[in-house]
């Protein structure tokens, strides 16, 4: 595991901190190890702040997201999400798209970390569907 480079993309704070000014907004926990996760997002998914209080691969996990939402969400998130679990157990499926480090992070090496990586997706989930 390359502890530098996660340490460097969850360095990204472009991001980071909420301002209150999206409508959606969602809190989501891991259950498995507490790490938490506050996003907040206008409709369309254009915009996208967050806050965590959790593990690097949260933190990286997020920028990543935050910084590429507007290719992300040109697809099913709840399906991205789901082939990012599947990466990360190993199986041989292909993201849609091309983001360098989402593909670092959610390489097999990482699956003991699937709920953190997965975390940021799962509020986005919620914070649409709410």
């Amino acid at each position: 595991m390359n502890e530098k480079k996660i340490i460097q993309i969850a360095s990204n704070t472009n991001y980071f901190g909420l301002k209150g000014s999206l409508p959606l907004k969602a809190k989501v926990k891991n259950k498995i190890c507490g790490d938490e996760i506050e996003i907040e997002t206008n409709k369309d998914l254009t915009e996208i702040r967050f806050e965590t209080h959790s593990c690097i691969f949260t933190q990286a996990s997020a920028a990543i997201l935050s910084k590429n939402i507007n290719i992300i969400r040109k697809y099913e998130i709840t399906k991205i999400l789901q082939i990012i679990k599947k990466k990360l157990e190993g199986e041989k499926v292909e993201l849609p798209f091309k983001i360098k480090d989402l593909e670092f992070l959610i390489h097999k090496d990482h699956k003991t970390r699937k709920e953190c990586i997965a975390l940021p997706f799962n509020a986005v989930i919620r914070a649409i569907d709410d």
